[in-house]
């Protein structure tokens, strides 16, 4: 009997212990998902921008739809994504968004993670 409750037990701190470790690798794993795929979108957005005679971006809100499509062509995740336009002019190719994601942990509590990123074309 003693040996049952020390087997359960010890079974116990091990599930606990993985569902910790899972939580905050779940973290990390997203947060650089997320700043590969922020960076890379508006880096792609900015230099479409700037391409001569491009019929895509003629105003800061075709530029601001082409991030977004980018974007959300990119992510694999599956949280909630808040987009925060910080700063856009397509003429001079600068782009500031600030993305944030929102997503649940394997034991239910809600997690948050940021990024900003800003590009000026050259």
């Amino acid at each position: 009997m003693k040996q049952a409750i020390i087997v359960v037990g010890f079974a116990v701190l091990i599930m606990l212990v993985s569902l910790t470790l899972l939580s905050v690798e779940s973290k990390s794993d997203r947060q650089d998902e997320l700043d590969k795929v922020v960076s890379a979108a508006v880096k792609q957005t900015v230099k479409e921008s700037q391409i001569e005679e491009q019929t895509n971006i003629n105003s800061d809100k075709e530029m601001i739809a082409q991030f977004i499509q980018n974007m959300c062509t990119s992510i694999k995740s599956d949280g909630d994504l808040q987009i925060e336009i910080m700063g856009v002019d397509y003429k001079e190719g600068m782009l500031d968004v600030m993305v944030t994601e929102k997503f649940l942990y394997p034991n239910g509590k809600q997690g948050k993670i940021t990024s900003r990123k800003c590009a000026i074309s050259q």
